[in-house]
């Protein structure tokens, strides 16, 4: 009976109390960091018509379990504090108390494999895990219930797939060298430059999953206004053209021995659950977590939305709304969200990563036009055959310099980007912003990585200066746009004064 109790708490995602009528929302344990500058949201299960007392602090408000088994509360908010908070919550016949809750900022980080990739396979584990323990830096980690990469589910992870049911909670811990060991290397390093430099508690909430496209991270709703989306989230996924092959491989490659053997699967309006299903993820991950404050968002995903120039294409209309459906479900128009560029990857050995600089220059040209959003650019610390490339420190770092930067206020500089193109006697300028103190390469070699082309692509490489702030292209030729860094494995480098690269780009030449 203890192991069927502890199955159910799993299932409902709740915490128990010393009596089954009063649970807290999965998120919400000793140990965890509350936003701050927001109000306190906090929400569980009980009897119906039961009293409800919850206290945080010198705070304290009472409400009604309602009909459907459900109450929530909302307290005021509180400025970042490092001093422990004991929280108390108290029916007539039951007490539940968690401690040690400090109050500071709260990221989510999501997306797929390089964003999961842990801590104990990163280029600088072994400094990393030496490190002393971080008191006031806390990790919660979202792990998915059925994920395999190309083989069979099994029986017993099916049930899993049901949205739910997919991510199964996990639990808040000081980051040490035990709990930093599995997790997110990107998210790790970026939330731990952002509480180092800001001075508050930082909580970091992980749920990538390995593979997921981004349209497994959305749902219909404010999709459909846009035809190319709508066709995303239309009939059963195994049977839509416009999703991406290699995914629905996957999702044959995981269901199928279940479905031959007749083993009953959970199904949703687009067919067969699955985490690369349209809307799962979003489902599964981003609604339950969603009643919770926090401060922004982390990204890292787009290989499995890169893989044809379609889908390529199709991600500047889909990213942007992305963003927008979980600013909506927080309901903060203005929501922080920070992702990553796709890094580099040759097809040598049979990726198709042909079109990952159009991406590259896709994710380049959103981050400078919506509010709140910024980028790290990675396309420098990629490698040549494998898409997971393990240097995932300068990764996060970059992404949380981007971070403090633009949310913090930090005064810091900021990798450098194009701002125009002029022609010249024999040649073209092309002006930088964000140089610093000049640009510079980042072997000591020759600048690399610019080309004239057309709208197919370069086709004539041009030599390049560095003087200050600008770059001197010279070269024989016609063309319509400058292409620099446009390969999919790019040695293109230059760097700014802080060693921060400059992006794929292709610009419109004058």
């Amino acid at each position: 009976m203890k192991k069927l109790f502890s199955l159910i708490l799993l299932v409902c995602g709740l915490m128990p109390a010393t009596h089954a009528q009063i649970r807290l929302a999965e998120f919400w344990q000793s140990g965890m960091v509350i936003q701050r500058d927001q109000p306190v949201h906090v929400w569980g299960s009980g009897t119906p018509a039961q009293r409800v007392r919850v206290r945080l602090a010198d705070n304290e408000v009472q409400t009604t379990v309602l009909p459907d088994s459900t109450w929530s509360v909302t307290l005021p908010a509180r400025r970042a504090s490092a001093a422990p908070l004991k929280l108390l919550v108290q029916t007539d016949s039951a007490r539940l108390e968690l401690d040690d809750l400090l109050v500071g900022d709260v990221w989510v980080c999501a997306g797929q494999s390089n964003m999961a990739f842990p801590v104990l396979a990163e280029r600088h584990a072994a400094q990393t895990l030496r490190e002393a323990p971080n008191p006031l830096l806390r990790l919660y980690d979202r792990i998915p219930g059925a994920f395999r990469y190309n083989e069979p589910f099994k029986a017993h992870e099916a049930p899993y797939l049901e949205p739910a049911r997919y991510f199964r909670p996990g639990q808040w811990q000081v980051a040490d060298s035990a709990s930093v060991r599995r997790f997110s290397a990107v998210c790790y390093y970026a939330g731990r430059a952002v509480q180092e430099s800001v001075g508050v508690p930082v909580g970091l909430i992980h749920m990538a999953v390995g593979g997921s496209p981004a349209e497994a991270w959305m749902r219909a709703e404010g999709a459909v206004a846009d035809a190319l989306l709508q066709s995303l989230f239309t009939g059963d996924w195994f049977a839509n053209k416009t999703l991406e092959p290699w995914c629905i491989q996957r999702g044959h490659e995981n269901l199928d021995s279940l479905l031959r053997a007749g083993y009953p699967l959970p199904r949703g309006p687009y067919g067969i659950h699955h985490p690369y299903e349209p809307g799962l993820l979003y489902e599964a991950g981003v609604l339950p977590l969603s009643r919770l404050p926090v401060k922004g968002i982390m990204w890292y995903q787009g290989e499995s939305n890169a893989l044809s120039e379609q889908r390529a294409q199709q991600h500047e209309a889909l990213f942007p709304a992305l963003i927008n459906q979980w600013r909506r479900a927080w309901n903060r128009p203005e929501l922080p969200f920070y992702f990553c560029q796709l890094s580099s990857i040759s097809t040598e050995k049979g990726y198709k990563s042909d079109y990952w600089p159009l991406f590259r220059d896709g994710q380049r040209r959103l981050a400078g036009t919506m509010p709140n959003v910024g980028m790290a650019v990675t396309s420098d610390v990629g490698h040549p055959t494998d898409v997971h490339p393990t240097d995932k420190k300068s990764v996060g770092d970059r992404l949380a310099r981007a971070m403090l930067i633009q949310t913090y206020k930090k005064p810091l500089l900021a990798a450098p980007v194009p701002v125009r193109v002029r022609r010249r006697a024999g040649g073209w300028e092309l002006h930088l912003a964000n140089a610093g103190e000049g640009l510079q390469t980042a072997d000591g070699q020759e600048v690399r990585g610019f080309a004239l082309g057309d709208a197919t692509g370069p086709h004539t490489e041009l030599s390049a200066q560095l003087r200050g702030k600008t770059v001197h292209l010279t070269g024989r030729g016609n063309g319509q746009f400058l292409y620099y860094g446009w390969q999919p494995y790019t040695t293109a480098n230059i760097v700014n004064s802080e060693r921060l690269p400059l992006s794929t780009f292709k610009l419109p030449l004058p």
